[in-house]
């Protein structure tokens, strides 16, 4: 049996974004919107994502399941079975916002630097739709 490169573990991420549904999902669900602050080039064939890093990174995935304005989520097609990258819209009722809820897979050892990236991609996100 091979050693692995440590235990992979659910990331869960959530972040309150001051935008309407609409917006956000747009956001989250087209090429040029996640090309606005997720990844810097998205292509879509069929149900294929291919998302590129100008750092070289590349993933590409296979989009399991969408509802309109609620979620996204796709199998990264390099990883586990399990595993996959969910992006979720949940209205906050008390305050009429939305969180947008970030679910991925890693390693223990990079959790806290995957989250740093999220939380900068975020931030990228909301000064692009002014929330």
């Amino acid at each position: 049996m091979s050693e692995d490169k440590g235990e992979r573990v659910k990331l869960e991420l959530e972040y309150p974004i001051r935008s309407s549904t609409i917006i956000l999902y747009q956001h989250i669900s087209t090429p040029s919107g996640l090309e606005s602050w997720f990844a810097d080039n998205v292509s879509v064939q069929g149900q294929t994502y291919t998302f590129v890093w100008n750092d070289g990174t590349k993933a590409v995935c296979l989009l399991d399941k969408s509802v309109s304005n609620k979620y996204m989520r796709f199998k990264v097609l390099d990883s586990p079975d399990d595993e996959f990258l969910e992006m979720r819209i949940i209205p906050d009722e008390l305050t009429g916002d939305n969180v947008l809820q970030v679910t991925e897979f890693t390693t223990e050892e990079e959790a806290e630097e995957l989250a740093d990236i999220w939380d900068s991609a975020i931030d990228t996100l909301c000064s692009r739709i002014g929330a």
